[in-house]
């Protein structure tokens, strides 16, 4: 499958007003690959899921039907949520789990606008394909003259064995002293495996790429033979131009860049040495995010599985049909790529030299508040490996990550009261501290409870500062918000380089044994997930709560719906009847 979407068809829709924007999605299981035995959760049917596309405020009203056996939900990644913090689609944190053969009808304003997704957020459910792309178009596409059609491509890593059920009890278990996360077997783009995905261009010369890494694990290098990559949005954030003969795009991050075919390097033209109808799109699996030699490395819980062996394959081989016949490039793909000129090669994975395409007249606001986050990786008492923000391996009953005993006062571990209900409920009675003058911050620091609920007062602005005592890097995604990234130890020098207008991103990749530096402005009031976008990180718990402003939530009218009690009632009844645990 290739999504494409013809230029004529955007510029159509520009002159349609404000409009309601109506899908249904059914999340069941389905069996794509006649050689596996593996089911993939699906979004009606389909792997990945359709394509949900609007303009920039228009109303999104999808219904979620659950077949599953299990509680399922699906989170908006990247969109805001101003004024509908229940939409979001984070299990114990804004909503109960949809239960079985029930529903939820969420219903959101589309903004910001940008190339994102919508995925899975419970039960490692994206990791076996509960995942799609998500659109939201800007009716004036000040980068659209560059391109004259689109594609969308989802890459991701492919599991033989189930996550929940399977990989996730081996991570986590004593087996697993050394915390190795589970390599995946394969490589998948928009559901195929490599050299099975043709991209034809049909006529066009100029493309526009949208890049969705939707993996539960991988980082990827991604690049096209013979032509430059100029890169046009981050995640959603328009950008200027930034030309590049490569690109890392860590997990959960989102990259759009265009090529236009008169670009293209002579020697795979007719006159070259390697003439050709078609070029390979490459995704590298970045070997370094790897524990193990995942090439030579067989898992101890995996056995020998269709469609693919063991063996991981960290090449992952797109045939762009120049000519749209699908026919293979003729030269082979590990033939050396000539070096491309006029391009840079990024100093960084989150690409912060690229510049955005709206510079903020205003500057970036001061901060006001700060925290400091340490990122850690460490055996508990069971010797399991768990992940922990500053010495917290975050726990909750409704998330299904239950670790610890139930706080008794204050924010309680409650699968049928999640986090923004209680806002609402007691926001006087959370148990968190308000923000003040530590050692090393000139400026008041976040408190929280001791649990990973972290209290920011309305309006301020926060910097964050993540320091990563683990080797690896860490993918981490803020709901609700963008936010500015300062810094990172792999770019030191953009904090003041870009003083006046950093880049906004939802996910910044920390470096191994670095840092990095993010700001954004409190200016949502809610319940907000902050966390590491690696499946199996998260899982083991490598996640805080931001409980933005309660008072202010209430102030804006938030109560909670009755939908939404009705939700986390069915939720009851199903697990006392099921006596489930998941």
């Amino acid at each position: 499958m290739v999504i494409q979407i013809p230029f004529g068809f955007v510029s159509l829709l520009l002159v349609a007003e404000a409009a309601k924007v109506h899908q249904t999605l059914i999340i069941d299981t389905i069996y794509p690959y006649p050689t596996s035995v593996k089911p993939i959760i699906s979004a009606n049917y389909s792997f990945p899921g359709p394509l949900i596309e609007a303009y920039e405020n228009d109303t999104l009203i999808i219904r979620v039907i659950n077949r599953l056996l299990v509680p399922s939900i699906i989170h908006w990644h990247g969109m805001h949520q101003i004024g509908t913090p229940g939409m979001d689609g984070a299990v114990g944190i804004t909503q109960c789990a949809i239960p079985p053969q029930s529903k939820m009808i969420y219903k959101f304003k589309a903004e910001p606008a940008g190339t994102t997704w919508y995925h899975g957020h419970v039960l490692e459910q994206y990791t076996d394909g509960l995942y799609g792309p998500l659109i939201i178009r800007r009716r004036n596409e000040l980068n659209g003259r560059h391109y004259d059609s689109e594609r969308i491509l989802m890459v991701s890593d492919w599991y033989n064995n189930c996550a929940h059920t399977h990989l996730l009890r081996w991570y986590l278990s004593p087996h697993n002293s050394n915390g190795y996360e589970p390599s995946p077997d394969a490589i998948v783009v928009n559901g195929k495996f490599t050299q099975s995905l043709f991209i034809p261009l049909s006529g066009s010369s100029r493309v526009r790429f949208r890049i969705i890494n939707t993996a539960a694990f991988s980082m990827y290098t991604v690049s096209i033979d013979g032509l430059p990559l100029h890169v046009i949005e981050l995640d959603q954030t328009d950008t200027l131009s930034y030309t590049v003969s490569s690109f890392n795009i860590s997990v959960a991050q989102r990259v759009s860049f265009y090529i236009s075919l008169n670009e293209i390097d002579l020697h795979y033209t007719a006159s070259g040495g390697s003439a050709t109808s078609s070029l390979f799109i490459r995704f590298q699996a970045v070997l370094s995010m790897y524990p193990v030699d995942i090439v030579n490395y067989i898992p101890p819980y995996e056995l020998p599985r269709y469609p693919y062996p063991t063996f991981f394959n960290p090449l992952y081989l797109a045939i762009l049909s120049l000519d749209s016949t699908n026919a293979p490039p003729t030269y082979r793909a590990s033939q050396p790529t000539p070096t491309l000129q006029n391009t840079v090669t990024p100093l960084d994975t989150n690409l912060l030299a690229a510049r955005p395409l709206h510079h903020n007249d205003d500057g970036i606001p001061t901060a006001t508040h700060y925290l400091s986050v340490v990122i850690a990786l460490a055996s508990d008492k069971d010797g399991i490996k768990r992940s922990y923000l500053n010495n917290v391996t975050y726990s909750s009953d409704a998330n299904y990550m239950h670790v610890r005993p139930d706080p008794t006062q204050g924010i309680t571990s409650d699968e049928y009261a999640p986090l923004l209900h209680q806002m609402a409920i007691k926001p006087d009675s959370l148990g968190i501290s308000p923000p003040r003058i530590e050692a090393g911050s000139p400026l008041p620091t976040i408190q929280s409870d001791g649990q990973g609920h972290y209290l920011v007062p309305y309006q301020a602005v926060v910097d964050l500062y993540l320091s990563n005592t683990d080797v690896d890097s860490h993918p981490f995604h803020l709901h609700g918000f963008n936010f500015w990234i300062i810094a990172t130890s792999d770019y030191p020098e953009a904090e003041y380089l870009y003083y006046d207008n950093y880049v906004q991103r939802d996910v910044v990749s920390v470096p191994g044994s670095g840092w990095a530096k993010v700001r954004f402005v409190a200016n949502n009031p809610g319940a907000w997930l902050f966390h590491c976008h690696i499946e199996w990180h998260m899982s083991g718990g490598m996640a805080l709560a931001f409980i933005v402003s309660p008072q202010q939530l209430l102030t804006q009218g938030y109560t909670i719906p009755k939908n939404q009690k009705n939700l986390c009632q069915a939720l009851r009844e199903f697990n006392a009847e099921n006596e489930t645990n998941n």
